[in-house]
């Protein structure tokens, strides 16, 4: 995308109350430029939603003379093309100038929870949770009724970080996304403290060598080099990095590098909720540590989200050179003994890389690995059928919940 000038008629009231709300939403000042890309983001978030309405704009106002043409005043600002095209087919009718008062209206009258609950999956990777397990996800924490000013969210492996964003805005005390990957926690690292960054690096450079194979491949063969000797250096780190250049060729490696490769348009999709998870993360904690470190009983106050590579799935989807035979074990005897509330995901049916055995002795097998690690395993079980397999969430509440005044 390429920037341009565009001169537009703002509302100085309105233009003031959104510049301190994105202070707030996003814990620090944004030059006018970063903050008008910002508006411009969120209004393409979520951009079918009934919750938009042309009303917002008498929403976002205390008394209808800040509406008065007195407190209009004319200023030229530079913005993405791309973007100001997607809100144009919006609102076709509308002059660049209502097109922006809308996005502003919008964003000083929607709550905070319209952005940060239930967000979409950011990228994806072999073995990471989709919108369904999301969703399913988010039932459960539901139900539970837990009482979450007391406690610590904990997700051991969280990966693309999709169960945290896809779950509701609840007030956690702390939340703390953890990862031994330091391509995922990078990443996540980057969204928290520099998305803009990110963002423009993505809209700015040229991604049109996607479309053909001939210039698809060998870009994608440098990426991957880059990124395997990223990973070897920095895995056994504890320090997360924010290494902004990382996380775009992370980022397009992912939407690229599989079947079905996403093209532009879906890129920009993934991009207009890097800015909702930003939010979402302002009061997060990202680590880099084994996950082990998490499901000690050092304190009940915490609820564990547990999506470690599935039992049989370990060579794809685990890290290279980690124990996984000692360390399912250990897993096993940590939820035992939970004094916590926990969730932990597996796999009822075989990995899809299973092709020596037949499919009855490939379920047998899958049947038997679960029963050994947790057939006696005191907790809730809940199945999630997917397309071509099934997914089991094992779950168990250990929290009282305290009475109400």
């Amino acid at each position: 995308m390429r920037k341009k000038d565009i001169k537009i008629r703002i509302n100085e009231i309105l233009w003031k109350k959104s510049l301190e709300k994105i202070e707030s939403d996003f814990g620090r000042k944004y030059c006018k430029t970063d903050s008008m890309m910002i508006i411009m983001l969120l209004a393409l978030y979520k951009r079918k939603s009934i919750l938009r309405n042309s009303d917002n704009i008498y929403l976002a106002v205390q008394r209808s003379e800040q509406l008065d043409s007195s407190n209009y005043t004319f200023i030229t600002i530079a913005v993405y093309d791309g973007l100001l095209e997607l809100l144009q087919k919006l609102h076709p009718a509308f002059p660049y100038s209502q097109l922006i008062e809308s996005a502003i209206a919008d964003y000083l009258v929607l709550p905070r929870s319209f952005y940060t609950e239930c967000i979409s999956p950011l990228y994806t990777i072999v073995g990471s949770k989709n919108h369904t397990m999301q969703e399913a996800t988010a039932t459960i924490v539901d139900e539970m009724n837990l009482y979450h000013e007391s406690l610590t969210l904990i997700d051991g492996c969280c990966a693309t970080g999709s169960l945290f964003f896809g779950l509701k805005d609840y007030p956690w005390k702390t939340v703390i996304l953890n990862d031994l990957n330091p391509l995922r926690t990078n990443f996540l690292n980057v969204l928290k403290k520099e998305p803009l960054k990110l963002i423009k690096k993505i809209l700015g450079n040229d991604i049109s060598f996607i479309k053909q194979p001939e210039t698809k491949n060998p870009k994608l063969k440098d990426f991957k080099e880059l990124l395997n000797t990223y990973e070897t250096k920095r895995k056994n780190y504890h320090k997360v990095d924010c290494n902004i250049a990382i996380a775009y060729t992370m980022f397009i490696t992912q939407c690229i590098d599989k079947a079905h490769i996403e093209q532009s348009i879906e890129i920009i999709g993934r991009i207009l909720r890097f800015l909702p998870a930003c939010m979402k993360l302002q009061k997060a904690i990202i680590t880099q540590q084994d996950c082990l470190t998490y499901l000690r009983n050092d304190t009940t106050d915490k609820l564990v989200l547990l999506d470690t590579p599935y039992i049989g799935s370990e060579s794809i989807c685990g890290i290279k050179g980690y124990d996984y035979n000692k360390f399912h074990k250990k897993v096993s005897g940590y939820l035992h003994n939970s004094q916590y509330p926990f969730l932990y995901y597996c796999r009822i049916t075989p990995p899809k890389s299973e092709d020596t055995l037949s499919s009855k002795d490939a379920e047998h097998v899958m049947k038997m690995k679960l029963e050994y690690y947790f057939s006696d395993l005191n907790c809730s079980r809940h199945t999630v059928n997917l397309k071509k397999d099934a997914e089991l969430i094992l779950y168990k509440n250990t929290e009282k919940i305290p009475p109400k005044d």
